[in-house]
């Protein structure tokens, strides 16, 4: 089949003489094709551009969410970092109290599953697992720290209170004439066990409780005239005797420090002085022994 021919006419403006072209359908055809082909490629090389546009702004995105999830993990580890140490010197100082509050089997108790002090790396965290750290292992940490605390918390205070409560000063300044035991009784000659001590001092000077309690007795008694006597916790009692003057009340609750009374020669006595007595449970004790100003 023969092609038919096409003739094109182009007219110039510039000039009179037109141009004619004759051209072929099978040339019109391939330009045709040509062209539908060049604005195809165009039409994808647009699109690819756009697409790859669009393709660098998510991994933009996504370098800068990485980037905060980066700064949000490792401020998390420094977090729990901190509390690990913090924990660590909680566990230090408690073993330390423990010691004084006298608990031996914790202050010589090492901790448990303390995590290694080593540092670690890795991936970045999954919602699952937010930290390479044990979290439910720093909460045992700290629940069994507490429950220590406690512990401590009550030694410390029961041992504060057996402080308190134990004769530890002396009742008056003054010099021992007579010490605690048997001894030869300076009124009647005879061989005697003196159940307390004598403290030389002058009349009406201070006589001071030596440990927290409360007053039972403050009145004359016996041979001992104005005396006060005092009960203390733990099984400790005191007793003040001769005094010339009492200051306290029975019931009354005394500090240790606190002014009982004054020194006299009431009662079974041959000068100015007080007999001070130590019990414990029942039983006399050498009150030198507990003046631990005086050692």
């Amino acid at each position: 089949m023969r092609s038919r021919l096409h003739t094109i006419v182009f007219v110039p403006h510039s000039q009179k003489r037109t141009r004619q072209f004759r051209v072929s359908s099978r040339w019109l055809t391939g330009v045709a094709a040509a062209a539908v082909l060049v604005l195809g490629f165009v039409g994808w090389a647009n699109v690819a551009q756009m697409r790859s546009a669009a393709e660098l702004r998510d991994l933009a995105r996504i370098e800068s969410e990485n980037e905060e999830l980066r700064r949000a993990n490792d401020a998390f580890e420094a977090s729990i970092s901190r509390l690990r140490q913090a924990l660590t010197d909680a566990e230090d100082r408690t073993r330390e109290l423990s010691i004084v509050a006298g608990l031996e089997q914790m202050a010589g108790a090492e901790p448990e599953n303390r995590p290694s002090e080593t540092g670690a790396g890795g991936g970045y965290p999954s919602p699952a697992a937010p930290n390479s750290y044990d979290l439910s292992l720093l909460e045992a940490r700290a629940s069994r720290l507490d429950d220590q605390l406690d512990e401590v918390n009550g030694a410390v205070e029961n041992r504060l209170l057996l402080l308190r409560s134990t004769p530890m000063i002396s009742p008056v300044r003054g010099v021992i004439n007579s010490g605690y035991g048997f001894r030869r009784d300076p009124i009647t000659g005879q061989r005697a066990h003196h159940d307390g001590i004598d403290i030389s001092a002058d009349r009406g000077q201070e006589v001071v409780a030596t440990a927290d309690g409360i007053v039972v007795r403050a009145e004359r008694a016996g041979n001992l005239g104005r005396a006060v006597y005092v009960v203390h916790r733990f099984g400790y009692e005191t007793r003040f005797g001769h005094l010339s003057q009492i200051l306290v009340e029975e019931g009354q609750e005394v500090r240790r420090g606190d002014t009982l009374g004054r020194v006299g020669n009431s009662g079974r006595a041959t000068g100015y002085h007080l007999h001070y007595e130590v019990r414990l449970g029942g039983d006399t004790c050498d009150p030198f022994e507990f003046m631990r100003d005086q050692s």
